[in-house]
């Protein structure tokens, strides 16, 4: 009752003094409650407008607002979205993430909520990690609210539980891509029908495995060691250790320990009655039991590179307000509510008890419909979600204890200046994705293919462009004296 107690006298507040953002006019009064359309990412479920209307009717009892819950599908959101902020269409409020979040902050699409969350907004703020606050800061101004949850989230390795205990498999001995090999290969032998290493064409970031990370998010291969408190650029194609990971990678597809069609699927998902051993994913502590849900068999993991905080670990999941909202107030609101208020954040992440989930004796949620699913990473405060039944019941202890001990990148709140690079950003980005999926799924010859994508990135500039972005970088260093002791690499 405190947590609701304090929302409603945030909105007492609100309407008493504005939302600290003078260029916006309050709407006139009206008869029909305010209903925020809001836009985030994630498949249609079946159940969306039977939890929408439940959500309503909880935000009108508690906070007096409905809202117009719209999931965009994932291979759907990013082109549909641009179109909206773009052409000005209706919105409130809108999932965004790292240089998407960046560039529509810089070009005013966002509202600015720093004065908020100075102020009224105090207690949103604090719930919040401070590293995430960190990466999200633009020029000094925070114009979204992260999601708060896991600062560093690490590749890891997604085993079958089944496959792992019928061949009594250790897990632990096979932190790194090339140590799968064996493992892949005796699947494969003994396995047929399974298939070893499963890709498709939306990877996660296996620069990571490198031990780099984007400077300017994954468009460009352009990066950064996370652990250099010199913060040196350098083109990721350039490096010893990709040219190794590469090389794996295509002996790995040679065998046929990677699926032939691995730049031809378009999610990371389960078909029909097909097996997997072995997956590649980022996430945090205790995942297990959340991927295994996601996949539909039981998974066990294991981390596979050091969790550093990062611009894009931290602006990997944001909540923003469109800047000519006409109801900041609630839509602001609705941000608290769903960092705040438990009953709020958990339907909107499980749907409707005794529908969509039940409860355990242990007070945790048993899945009994497949009917609605919300996509965690995209919504408010993880840590007032109940635990599933599988996880441990202290499973938000274990990330706060996994929270305390990530190291922060050494570029943690750089934000690029590309007003005058856009030109040379787009050819050269564009130059990096017609090669980027064939080899980081393995089906092309490395040596011949990445010599073709440095040859057609230098013709499209990335030299000067790679640059520009270290002197500003130098200059932010400098600016910031950001380069602390427990940054650098033993």
């Amino acid at each position: 009752m405190r947590v609701i107690q304090t929302i409603m006298l945030f909105l007492v507040m609100l309407q008493l003094v504005g939302c600290s953002q003078p260029q916006i006019e309050k709407t006139h009064e009206e008869e029909d409650p305010v209903v925020l359309r809001y836009y985030t990412i994630g498949r249609e479920d079946r159940d969306l407008e039977q939890v929408n209307q439940a959500l309503n009717e909880l935000l009108m009892e508690r906070y007096g607002f409905q809202v117009d819950y719209r999931k965009i599908d994932w291979n759907e959101y990013e082109n549909t979205i641009n179109g909206v902020l773009n052409t000005n269409q209706d919105f409130d409020v809108v999932f965004t993430w790292d240089m998407h979040y960046v560039k529509n902050a810089s070009n005013g699409v966002l509202l600015e909520l720093s004065n908020y969350l100075a102020g009224e907004g105090k207690p949103l703020y604090d719930v919040v990690n401070p590293k995430l606050w960190q990466g999200a800061k633009i020029q000094g101004k925070i114009y979204g609210v992260p999601t708060n949850k896991e600062l560093a989230p690490v590749v890891q390795f997604l085993f079958s539980q089944e496959l792992v205990d019928k061949y009594d498999i250790q897990i632990e001995d096979y932190q790194t891509l090339a140590s799968l090999e064996p493992v892949l290969t005796m699947i494969s032998q003994k396995e047929p029908g399974v298939i070893p290493l499963l890709f498709t064409s939306e990877r996660v970031n296996l620069a990571e495995l490198t031990g780099y990370e984007y400077a300017v998010g994954g468009d460009l291969p352009l990066v950064v060691r996370s652990g250099d408190p010199e913060c040196k650029i350098v083109n990721l194609y350039e490096t010893p250790e990709m040219e190794q990971l590469q090389a794996t990678l295509h002996r790995f597809y040679q065998k046929g320990l990677i699926n032939a069609d691995a730049t031809l699927r378009t999610a990371i998902s389960r078909f029909q009655d097909e097996q997997v051993f072995c997956r590649i994913a980022v996430g945090g502590p205790e995942a297990s039991a959340s991927f295994t849900v996601d996949f539909g068999y039981p998974i066990v993991s294991q981390f596979a590179n050091k969790p550093w905080v990062t611009n894009t670990s931290a602006r990997g999941g944001i909540m923003a307000i469109n800047a000519h909202t006409p109801h900041p107030k609630e839509a602001l609101a609705f941000l608290s509510a769903i960092n705040l208020d438990p009953d709020v954040r958990n339907m909107l992440n499980f749907g409707i008890e005794n529908v969509h989930y039940q409860l355990s004796e242990q007070d945790q949620v048993e899945v009994i419909s497949d009917g609605y699913r919300g996509v965690p990473y995209t919504q408010g405060n993880w840590y007032i979600l109940k635990t599933m039944v599988g996880e441990d019941p202290e499973k938000w202890e274990h990330y706060r204890a996994y929270n305390a001990q990530a190291s922060s990148s050494c570029l943690l709140g750089f934000n690029p200046d590309l007003s005058e690079l856009e030109q040379e950003y787009i050819l050269v980005s564009k130059a990096y994705q017609r090669f980027d999926n064939a080899l980081l799924t393995g089906s092309v010859d490395p040596d011949t293919f990445r010599n073709m994508a440095l040859d057609s990135m230098k013709e499209a500039g990335i030299n000067h462009l790679q640059q520009q972005l270290q002197n500003q970088v130098d200059h932010w260093l400098m600016e910031n004296n950001r380069i602390p002791e427990d940054n650098k690499e033993s």
